[in-house]
C-alpha cells in the first residue's frame, strides 16, 4: 500500500502525489485574480487567467492558417486519464484538474512536400495545458535558412486556446550559421473541417470510485 501512495501511473504519465498536488496548486492559482507570489516574481513570470473553458478541443480535422505560411491540415485527437483514477484528488469536477489529465495529439501535414516551407509544416506534437493554452514544441532541423543556403535547427512552439481556436506560433533559434539569436511570433487560427473517422476513444481507461482502472 505504501508503494501505491508514492507513485501513480496512467496512460499518459507517472507521477508522485506530492508533485501532482504542487502542480494542481499552481494551476488553481491561474484561475484566481492576478496575484504575484514571491515564487512567481523570482521567476519573472506573470500568470493570467484562461480566457475560456479548459478542455481539449473537439477531435477532428482542422485547417491551419498562418499568414505567410503554406496551408496545412492538422489532425487533432485527445487522450485523457479518468480523474477519478487518482485517489489524490477530491474535486473530480474541477475543470483544471480534468484538463491537466489530458494530452492533445497533433499531426500536421501538407498536400505537397517539395518546397522547404511545405516540409516544415509536416510534423507531430503532443500538447499539454500550460498557462491556460494547449502548448507543444517541435524541433525543426531545417527551420533556419542560413545566408549560404544551408539550414540549421529551430524550435517551434505552438500555443492555442481551445475555445477560440486561435494561438501563437513562436519560432526561436540560437547563434547559428553566422546569424544572431532571434525569435519571431506569428498568430494562427484553426478551422474545424470534419470529425475523425473512425473516432478516437478519449478515455481508454475506465476507473471506479476507488481508483481501480481497467
Amino acid at each position: 500500500m505504501h508503494g501505491e501512495r508514492d507513485t501513480h501511473c496512467s496512460v499518459l504519465h507517472c507521477f508522485a502525489p506530492t508533485q501532482r498536488r504542487h502542480q494542481v496548486t499552481v494551476a488553481r492559482g491561474l484561475t484566481a485574480a492576478a496575484v504575484f507570489t514571491a515564487f512567481e516574481i523570482g521567476l519573472g513570470v506573470a500568470f493570467a487567467s484562461p480566457a475560456g473553458a479548459l478542455a481539449p478541443p473537439a477531435d477532428g480535422i482542422y485547417t491551419f492558417n498562418q499568414a505567410g505560411a503554406p496551408a496545412a491540415t492538422w489532425k487533432v485527437s485527445s487522450l485523457c486519464d479518468q480523474v477519478n483514477g487518482s485517489r489524490f484528488y477530491q474535486d473530480y469536477a474541477n475543470p483544471i484538474i480534468q484538463a491537466d489529465f489530458c494530452a492533445v495529439n497533433v499531426v500536421s501535414y501538407t498536400e505537397s512536400t517539395i518546397k522547404r516551407e511545405d516540409k516544415l509544416q509536416n510534423f507531430t506534437g503532443r500538447a499539454r495545458l500550460t498557462n491556460g493554452l494547449w502548448t507543444f514544441q517541435v524541433k525543426q532541423d531545417a527551420g533556419v535558412l542560413c545566408p549560404d543556403g544551408s539550414t540549421a535547427q529551430s524550435t517551434e512552439t505552438y500555443a492555442f486556446d481551445d475555445e477560440t481556436m486561435t494561438g501563437t506560433h513562436t519560432s526561436l533559434h540560437g547563434d547559428v550559421c553566422g546569424l544572431q539569436p532571434a525569435m519571431r511570433k506569428e498568430p494562427f487560427s484553426l478551422q474545424f473541417v470534419a470529425p475523425l473517422e473512425p473516432p478516437v476513444e478519449r478515455y481508454p481507461l475506465h476507473c471506479n470510485d476507488i481508483a481501480i482502472c481497467y
